[in-house]
């Protein structure tokens, strides 16, 4: 668990400073967690990474489809899984969800824009399915109306281990 607050500390600082969250350090992640898992389960191990890996992916994907998520902290998710196998998994992202949503709350009582972003989000849903047509969901939002998500990754791993 302690590496892997270290690979999701060091995510945190890459996407805090520059918006995105290496590839190699997504690498060394997954290597680490594969490696844990062997090691703690054995060959059992490998089902418990590959099915913890797989599990953001099949429940974030679309989140990710409509750029509502980056494909870093997808990427950052499954990490977690490889660590952390399917159920760790999906704690870890429950507890992560849990505290964006606190972080989402916040900004939007601090610029007083619940209203606003209720409107956008349903202009942009009845507009997706009106026309069907594709486009991020994130393009017209302000800078300042957005976060990175590895911040309340990490905060989700640091509460599963207490």
């Amino acid at each position: 668990m302690v590496s892997l607050a270290g690979v999701a500390m060091a995510a945190v600082l890459c996407d805090l400073s520059s918006g995105r969250i290496p590839n190699g350090l997504i690498a060394a992640g997954l290597g680490m967690g594969f490696t844990c898992q062997v090691f703690s389960r054995g060959l059992l191990g490998v089902i418990f990474f590959f099915g913890g890996m797989l599990l953001p992916t099949l429940l974030l994907g679309a989140l990710y489809y409509f750029r509502m998520i980056g494909a870093g902290d997808i990427k950052l998710f499954c990490v977690v899984g490889g660590f952390l196998g399917p159920a760790g998994a999906a704690g870890c992202m429950m507890r992560s969800l849990f505290t964006a949503a606190v972080f989402s709350a916040v900004i939007m009582c601090r610029d007083h824009s619940l209203r606003k972003r209720l409107l956008y989000f349903w202009q942009y849903a009845r507009a997706y399915v009106e026309s069907g047509l594709w486009r991020p969901y994130l393009d017209d939002v302000e800078e300042d109306a957005k976060f990175c998500f590895s911040v309340p990754v990490l905060i989700g791993i640091l509460l599963g281990m207490v």
